[in-house]
């Protein structure tokens, strides 16, 4: 159900009626707020990465073919930061644990060129796009369930990607943010 749509409206308006504001007790300009749902951009964003992240690895193991050099440093449980293995220590070290720096060269790729299309096979093998399709329906479900929704007024509401509430911003940092909302089409102009 669209947060636009008439029925969202309504069931809206029924969930904060006789209801006050969660955080300050205000009855004035409530809103619905579902903290643990994500936006359909956040869920889309957030699957793609992981799935990004985990091709790469699967590229390198198919595709990729590496040998490993020895830098001449190690690290062990008493200086845990990379060293010369010639480095005179104030104190003796503790050797256990000791490992030796390797950096990796690339030695053969087999699918230099093709790590695009190879990325996008992979994504419509493993079925991405419903995996994404399904999240996104599942947030959106419970966010028409109003399960874990709370009520809030728009003075102290923040969005989760904000630092604080529009009333606690600095003076300056307001003016701005409202310079650049005038500066928005009308339709636009959602909240801050």
């Amino acid at each position: 159900m669209k947060r636009t749509s008439r029925e969202w409206k309504q069931k809206r308006a029924e969930f904060v009626k006789g209801k006050i504001c969660a955080w300050c007790g205000s009855s004035g300009s409530l809103c619905v707020h579902t903290p643990r749902v994500s936006s359909p951009a956040e869920i889309r964003s957030g699957i793609y990465h992981l799935a990004y992240t985990r091709f790469k690895e699967v590229y390198r193991q198919k595709y990729q073919r590496f040998e490993y050099i020895l830098t001449g440093k190690h690290r062990h449980k008493s200086h845990p930061v990379w060293h010369k293995a010639s480095t005179i220590h104030k104190t003796e070290p503790d050797h256990t644990d000791l490992e030796e720096q390797r950096i990796e060269k690339l030695i053969e790729n087999k699918g230099e060129g093709n790590f695009k299309q190879l990325y996008h096979e992979w994504l419509e093998k493993n079925g991405i796009e419903e995996l994404i399709e399904e999240e996104i329906k599942k947030a959106e479900e419970e966010c028409a369930s109003l399960e874990h929704a709370i009520v809030l007024c728009r003075k102290k509401y923040k969005a989760s990607r904000y630092e604080t509430c529009f009333d606690c911003l600095p003076e300056e940092k307001k003016k701005d943010i409202l310079a650049r909302k005038k500066e928005l089409p009308e339709g636009y102009r959602g909240d801050f």
